[in-house]
């Protein structure tokens, strides 16, 4: 899970560059530079009573020598923030953090950071699984740090796929339940998913049709640990009044944000909400601001 240190840095980072971008490359005549505190304290060690410092939009920046680049160490990649309009931001949190139910302060923002390696339980048919690697491709193509591919290995894969029916047993997860399928996921303290089970009980879903709608739809919500939101209509895996329907432009737009890493990783709904609040009010009073996230690993 990502700590609220690390969470406060890439918050007031960006504060700073966007701070930066005003004051140094736009005044050139200005030669003061700013981080903020918690860097400060990273890079320099605790401050004194002759460090020079200054509040902005409510955080604490410490002055610092102009030449000074944070980035240099290698440890921290700055990216574009990914601005996004209030009504598609409002569902993503939807279907991210279940805002507006109860428990959503638990929820945080999970993701897979490394490649997804898929393997498939003599189970499930060749054809099925040429379809959900198909289909993988097709929603992993335009984003870059979703990387989805077939092993045949599986002590060298983190993703089991398997049907449970009366020639096939073994249930490898009785977690899922004895529902029609379902999928269950780990992830570590940063939010970061590393395993994943899919299983599909043929016995409750007969028809082959449904068994790969039922394939498809448990593993692109396992993407995320999606929810549902009842604000886009009903069509799409994310859509509250579908079930296992066909994936939609909308589910597409969502998961490529969600891997996007021009937002927060691993964070909560109060933080998510008060970065692009903030980030947006910025833009707003200066459309053609730069501002950057920044992650450090």
């Amino acid at each position: 899970m990502m700590n609220r240190f690390l969470v406060y840095t890439l918050f007031s980072l960006i504060s700073f560059m966007g701070f930066s971008q005003d004051t140094l490359w736009k005044k050139r005549e200005r030669v003061k530079k700013f981080i903020p505190m918690p860097m400060y304290v990273e890079h320099f060690g605790q401050m004194n009573d002759t460090v020079e410092t200054m509040i902005k939009d409510g955080d604490t920046l410490v002055s610092v020598p102009v030449d000074f680049d944070p980035f240099d160490s290698g440890d921290y990649v700055q990216v574009p923030y990914n601005q996004k309009d209030s009504i598609f931001l409002s569902i993503y949190k939807d279907v991210v953090f279940n805002a507006g139910k109860r428990g959503s302060q638990n929820e945080r923002m999970r993701y897979w950071k490394d490649d997804i390696r898929i393997f498939f339980d003599e189970s499930v048919p060749q054809e099925h699984a040429e379809k959900l690697m198909d289909f993988a491709k097709m929603i992993s193509a335009d984003i870059d740090s979703l990387n989805i591919s077939r092993n045949f290995d599986r002590e060298k894969s983190n993703y089991l796929v398997y049907y449970l029916n009366r020639e096939h047993p073994t249930d490898y997860d009785p977690r899922m339940g004895s529902s029609k399928g379902g999928y269950y996921i780990n992830w570590n303290r940063k939010n970061q998913i590393y395993d994943g089970k899919l299983k599909v009980n043929t016995e409750l879903a007969p028809s082959e049709d449904y068994q790969l709608r039922l394939l498809k739809y448990y593993f692109f919500m396992s993407l995320g640990h999606f929810k549902q939101s009842n604000k886009m209509g009903c069509q799409g895996y994310l859509a509250s009044c579908n079930h296992a329907s066909s994936v939609s432009k909308i589910d597409l737009a969502l998961l490529k944000y969600h891997y996007s890493y021009g937002v927060c990783k691993g964070t909560d709904l109060e933080s998510f909400t008060e970065l692009t609040t903030k980030m947006n009010q910025k833009l707003k009073k200066d459309p053609n601001a730069k501002l950057y996230i920044v992650h450090r690993e």
